[in-house]
C-alpha cells in the first residue's frame, strides 16, 4: 500500500512535467528541421496545458496556495530584472 495521497501524487506529477516543460522547450528550439519543431511544439503545448490543469486543480483543492510578498521583496526583484534587461539591450 502506498504512503502517498492525492496532494503527494499531484505535486509529483506537477514538478514532473514543468521539468518535462523544460526539456521539451530546449527540445523545439534545437530541433533540426520544421517538421521535428511542430512536432514537438505540440507535444510542448499539449504539456503545459496538462500542467496548468494539474495546477488549477491542485489550487482549487488548497494545494498550490499563492502568498502575497512584501512590497521590499517585490521591488527588490522588479530592480533585479530591470538590471538585467538594460544589461542586455
Amino acid at each position: 500500500m502506498s504512503n502517498y495521497g492525492d496532494k503527494e501524487i499531484s505535486t509529483n506529477l506537477l514538478v514532473t512535467l514543468k521539468h518535462m516543460k523544460s526539456e521539451f522547450n530546449i527540445f523545439t528550439q534545437e530541433a533540426s528541421n520544421q517538421e521535428l519543431y511542430e512536432t514537438i511544439d505540440g507535444i510542448y503545448q499539449c504539456i503545459s496545458t496538462i500542467q496548468r490543469d494539474v495546477y488549477d486543480m491542485m489550487s482549487a483543492q488548497g494545494w498550490y496556495q499563492l502568498r502575497a510578498d512584501t512590497k521590499q521583496n517585490i521591488k527588490k526583484a522588479y530592480d533585479k530584472f530591470s538590471k538585467s534587461q538594460s544589461e542586455m539591450c
